[in-house]
């Protein structure tokens, strides 16, 4: 009880300083919006950083990017700790009954949390896990952000096996329409597609691209992550599109059904929440 007591109130005092600081970033840095966009809400969070969904297409689950890290649960009296005291967390993956959240340190764990018994285990321990997706058989895919990077499939055993080596800083992973991965290489600066047929480039020239998602209309959007520069892209049919820019240390994006986007600002301590005017 006085563990979680302590818990509790590191996360307020986290809270309270990101308000602050988001406050502060806002003025002196202040974001560069497309016309066609508008930001319909700001969620002030301390180092918001991977995004999951709830089944009513609302944001739900959040890691922080905090020293120790944190999975969050939004409810309707606020942030709530779900787990924390981990490593740096990155990749969140939302199952049925239980979520998945990836470390990204050295022998990290994928982190498997069950709703019903608040029970936590290790699915496996791998360097630098970052990127979260689940195959149509169930099996994990984690990307490995390094260099010469994998995509890694885990099996419900723990049995690991590699998918996709030689990658270049592999981070976000997203299910394309056509069946097929969407992997963004950071290290390159760009999106790829894997498949049975193999590897196809979509876009390059995203310096550095970190998180990814594929919309059902065959869009892509991309994350890149800076610190004063980031910026948030949209490509469709070979075209781009800057829908925001100047953000700070952008990384986390989730889309919702009704075709607003969520974007976790990670050093500006917010998620916004973004909808097509």
């Amino acid at each position: 009880m006085r563990r979680r007591s302590q818990v509790l109130t590191l996360l307020t005092a986290l809270l309270v300083a990101a308000l602050a600081y988001g406050i502060y970033y806002g003025i002196r840095w202040p974001r560069q919006l497309h016309r066609d966009w508008q930001v319909v809400d700001r969620i002030r969070l301390s180092r918001p950083d991977s995004l999951s969904l709830g089944p009513d297409g609302r944001l739900r689950y959040v890691t922080l990017e905090t020293i120790p890290g944190f999975l969050v649960e939004l409810t309707p009296d606020g942030p709530k700790t779900v787990f924390g005291d981990f490593g740096e967390p990155d990749g969140t993956l939302l199952l049925d009954d239980a979520i998945v959240v990836s470390e990204e340190d050295t022998g990290g764990r994928v982190l498997l949390y069950h709703f019903a018994s608040a029970r936590l285990r290790v699915l496996a321990r791998i360097d630098h896990a970052e990127g979260l997706l689940r195959q149509p058989d169930g099996r994990l895919v984690v990307a490995q952000d390094m260099p010469g990077g994998k995509l890694i499939e885990i099996a419900d055993d723990g049995s690991t096996r590699t998918l996709v080596d030689g990658l270049d800083q592999p981070e976000g992973l997203c299910r394309l329409p056509d069946g097929r991965i969407g992997i963004a290489e950071s290290g390159r600066g760009r999106i790829l597609a894997h498949g049975p047929a193999g590897t196809e480039v979509l876009a390059d020239d995203l310096d550095g691209v970190d998180q990814i998602a594929c919309g059902a209309d065959g869009s892509l959007w991309a994350v890149q992550s800076a610190v004063r520069s980031g910026r948030l892209v949209r490509i469709k049919d070979g075209h781009r599109r800057v829908v925001m820019s100047r953000l700070r240390e952008p990384q986390g994006i989730a889309l919702a059904p009704d075709g607003s986007v969520y974007l976790a600002e990670t050093r500006a301590n917010r998620v916004l929440h973004l909808k097509p005017r």
